[in-house]
């Protein structure tokens, strides 16, 4: 019988938060330039890096906390419910992603206030293929095949996560020692990506491998499996009380920002690998260490941590909806104060409140379901 005792870890959610907010960020402004005003997408290195590093961390951190799980479910139960995990991540990811592959490729393209210029003149991201791919949960693949679909985009991150959570319950039930086969796994990609980048050195036009390398780069695991290593020092109480000081987390935040703007381009490929050890300690430094100087777990932060996957599927839409809204009605956007002030809070406010409504009153509905297949109970944080 599986245990009720609570696993707490405090911060999380506030955590996811600022995750999702580092991408709207960076979209707001990619977007903004996409619909010819403004931005600083292409002119501010730190606006130009916020949504890839927000991505990082949400690997890095379902890493951490989907493999903690598996660890204690198979402490408690002796083994782990492929079947019930499956079911677990179906009812929470699948409903609102099949709702916006619907809305992208069948009701949005009909809104022409919301066109972005450089992908909508790219026809073959409508096609039966791209679509195929959506449905079949490779929307990585296709996202290295064809142009990114107009305000879909960020699903691609939402495939690499759907192929982690396809092998990660084997990986945890089958291994007899966890962490040598997640140092395994991480060093046999990094090998993959290594040798690939060798090979098109040798035919560097060759439209497969190039689709190949594309695809490759996009599946960060090695994220995920670092994220997995500090759910094992934390279930095996090893190691990371060591890291459990300000002075780690502020070096480890301080060290973001430098890489940011200093990161040398012979390792760029590889940072991703640098930024998901920084981000791991950020992680266990807020949600475990009592004297973090990050407080975050209070209700306003409880919630938008629940609603952190609606704001990211959903604040595409909302950004390209806000802004061509703007524009249809002769509002000039540029970088001014007041211009920011308006169009940053209207696309938070209005991705907030779409996200809290299909959080309560569609999302709410598979989540309740979704506990039927809870094998163990979490106390501070839902397991995304």
């Amino acid at each position: 019988m599986a245990s009720n005792k609570h696993i707490y870890f405090g911060g999380l959610n506030g955590l996811r938060f600022f995750a999702a907010l580092a991408v709207i960020v960076t979209h707001i402004e990619l977007i903004k330039e996409q619909m010819e005003f403004p931005g600083l997408h292409s002119s501010n290195k730190l606006v130009f890096e916020l949504g890839g590093l927000g991505v990082v961390f949400f690997f890095v951190l379902s890493g951490f906390l989907i493999t903690y799980l598996l660890l204690k479910e198979k402490e408690q139960t002796g083994t782990i419910d492929v079947k019930k995990f499956y079911y677990r991540r179906i009812l929470r990811i699948w409903p609102l992603y099949f709702f916006i592959v619907a809305l992208g490729f069948f009701v949005l393209p009909h809104f022409k206030f919301m066109d972005l210029p450089f992908f909508s003149k790219f026809n073959s991201h409508l096609s039966i293929l791209n679509l195929l791919l959506f449905l079949i949960m490779l929307p990585n693949l296709a996202f290295a095949i064809f142009r990114p679909l107009p305000h879909i985009g960020q699903l691609w991150s939402i495939g690499v996560e759907e192929q982690f959570y396809l092998i990660w319950p084997w990986v945890v039930k089958k291994s007899k020692n966890i962490l040598k086969t997640l140092f395994v796994i991480i060093a046999l990609l990094i090998v993959i990506k290594v040798l690939l980048v060798l090979v098109l050195k040798n035919d560097p036009q060759n439209p497969n491998l190039l689709i190949l390398k594309k695809f490759v780069a996009m599946l960060k695991i090695e994220s995920m499996a670092i994220g997995g290593i500090g759910a094992w020092m934390v279930f095996k109480k090893k190691y990371f009380q060591k890291l459990l000081s300000n002075y780690f987390l502020i070096a480890a935040i301080v060290s973001v920002l430098l890489l940011i703007y200093f990161m040398p381009q012979k390792i760029q490929d590889a940072s991703f690998l640098i930024y998901s050890v920084l981000f791991l300690i950020i992680i266990i430094n807020v949600s475990l260490n009592t004297n973090s100087i990050i407080k975050i777990e209070n209700k306003a932060f409880v919630f938008l941590g629940n609603i952190s996957y609606g704001l990211y599927m959903y604040h595409l839409i909302v950004v390209a909806a806000f802004i061509g809204f703007l524009k249809h009605m002769g509002f000039q956007i540029d970088n001014s104060f007041r211009s920011q002030l308006i169009v940053y809070s209207g696309v938070l406010v209005l991705t907030v409140t779409v996200s809290w409504l299909s959080y309560r009153y569609f999302e709410g509905w598979f989540l309740k379901v979704k506990h039927k297949f809870t094998v163990v109970k979490s106390g501070s944080f839902t397991e995304e």
